[in-house]
């Protein structure tokens, strides 16, 4: 069935105008999430969210562990960092409100006596902590955890200011863009002094309950754990979920399919809400992410301009789970994914809203597989080109492909892995490795010569490659018959 699904999902994807945002059919997302789950084995199960004018929908697949009940729309996630974006809608909803101003200094509202940063005079504000500016590190340098399992369940408030204290800038806060988990965590800290409320407590009040959302929590009821997902690491090995309560901020938050569609559609403005002022005023680009045009970061949330596209978006991840919320304002159509897999699937959610964003590739697709079954790997070419096509955002990529012709190599697949490593020849030329991969492929196949002409190419491309150095000399032995 897997095969099936992803041979119609290349063969049905059409070529796309960057001006005309197109999304993947229900039917392609389908094959997408059967293979990334089936193929790639990239947890038990996955549901995707849609939201648009007309209304939302899910889409499931699998279950919520192996062997359990389905996944399905109310299932519970950890949703990671996508914490960090009702965190920013706190902060934007107390800016409107006059609890707090988004330039105030982080000391303005922390305890007296808890000693803050500043560069020549410069301190960190409330709007750098969300805009990911502030330039503190990700993770506190004091995080020592007593359970690596569950790295932030011992890290304290007192820990928190340690940190903060002992952090010395070498640049100015709000000058480059650096995502710190500790720095939203820290962000969610001051909201709660200033509230007098927990981060819990704020997101249920202000966020949660306004919006219908009954199934976003920290905290678990009896109700929320038994419709709790198990998120897993490697294959088919559960991972411990993970508790924050310092840093709640940064990626506490549990919540369904259903609860987060609320969110994104009124983010959206497809579902009315009081709140919307607040999360419009979240959404505005506050920095440019790095130098690639097009990357951008709000208060909390990522913007992404390409492909036509304007996405504001934002993913999450712990030990064993992989979420990801983002909506389309132009469009005004919105994704939500939930996995259980420490490996993202963001891919599959940004070609739910425009299907010119490439797919990730894990496993050789089966539909590649099955063309070169019944044509034969020398059609290998051929077949990409058609794949292509269909769906111009299909890539094999150089480190893939390699990988791929070595495990037929292992198995004794000599001519198949051959005409494999020529492919990635072909398309990578000026990869010193790829020609020293084809060239031990050739060695393997029994043609000396052309094993010598492809380590003499990596060594052109690359003069300090020892392995291909090596086996020159040692090739160059044999055929002297010494």
């Amino acid at each position: 069935m897997a095969a099936t699904c992803v041979l119609a999902l290349l063969a049905a994807s059409a070529s796309v105008q960057a001006a005309a945002p197109v999304p993947a059919s229900d039917a392609e997302i389908l094959a997408m999430m059967k293979a990334r789950v089936d193929i790639d084995k990239k947890g038990s199960g996955m549901v995707v969210g849609l939201i648009d004018p007309r209304g939302s929908r899910v889409i499931s697949y699998g279950a919520m562990r192996i062997g359990g009940d389905p996944a399905g729309a109310d299932t519970v996630y950890e949703i990671g960092s996508i914490t960090k974006v009702f965190t920013a809608t706190l902060l934007s909803d107390m800016v409107l409100r006059g609890d707090v101003k988004l330039d105030d200094p982080i000391g303005a509202w922390l305890p007296a006596g808890v000693k803050t940063p500043h560069f020549k005079g410069k301190p960190i504000t409330l709007r750098e902590l969300s805009a990911q500016l502030s330039g503190l590190p990700s993770t506190p340098a004091n995080l020592a955890p007593a359970n690596p399992g569950n790295p932030f369940a011992d890290y304290s408030v007192a820990q928190m200011y340690a940190a903060l204290g002992s952090y010395e800038p070498v640049r100015a806060s709000g000058e480059v863009y650096g995502y710190s988990n500790y720095g939203v965590g820290l962000l969610g800290h001051i909201l709660s002094l200033r509230a007098g409320s927990d981060i819990e407590t704020l997101v249920g009040q202000r966020i949660a309950r306004p919006l219908g959302m009954d199934s976003t929590a920290i905290t678990l009821g009896p109700d929320l754990t038994k419709r709790l997902a198990t998120g897993y690491g490697a294959p088919g090995k559960a991972s411990p979920n993970w508790d924050m309560p310092a840093l709640a901020g940064m990626g506490a938050l549990r919540s369904s399919t259903t609860d987060l569609l609320r969110f994104v559609g009124a983010n959206a403005g497809l579902i009315a809400s009081p709140l919307y002022p607040a999360m419009q005023a979240a959404h505005k680009p506050q920095h440019p992410i790095g130098t690639q045009p097009g990357e951008y970061i709000g208060l909390g949330w990522h913007i992404l301009d390409k492909f036509g596209s304007h996405i504001v978006w934002h993913n999450g991840g712990t030990a064993g789970y992989r979420t990801y919320i983002g909506f389309d304002p132009d469009t005004r159509r919105g994704v939500v994914l939930m996995s259980n897999s420490h490996s993202g699937s963001d891919d599959i959610a940004r070609r739910a809203l425009n299907r010119a964003f490439p797919l990730t590739i894990y496993s050789v697709p089966p539909a590649l597989l099955a063309a070169l079954e019944q044509r034969g790997y020398e059609q290998i070419g051929a077949v990409y080109q058609e794949l292509r096509a269909a769906d111009p955002q299909f890539r094999l990529d150089e480190a893939f492909v390699n990988n791929w012709a070595y495990e037929m190599l292992a198995q004794g697949r000599l001519a198949h892995s051959l005409a494999v490593f020529q492919f990635n020849a072909a398309h990578y030329p000026a990869s010193s490795n790829v020609f020293d991969s084809l060239a031990e492929a050739y060695e393997k196949n029994g043609r000396l010569d052309e094993a010598v002409a492809s380590y003499q190419r990596a060594l052109e491309l690359d003069p300090g490659a020892q392995n291909a150095q090596d086996s020159l000399k040692r090739l160059k032995a044999v055929k002297a018959g010494k």
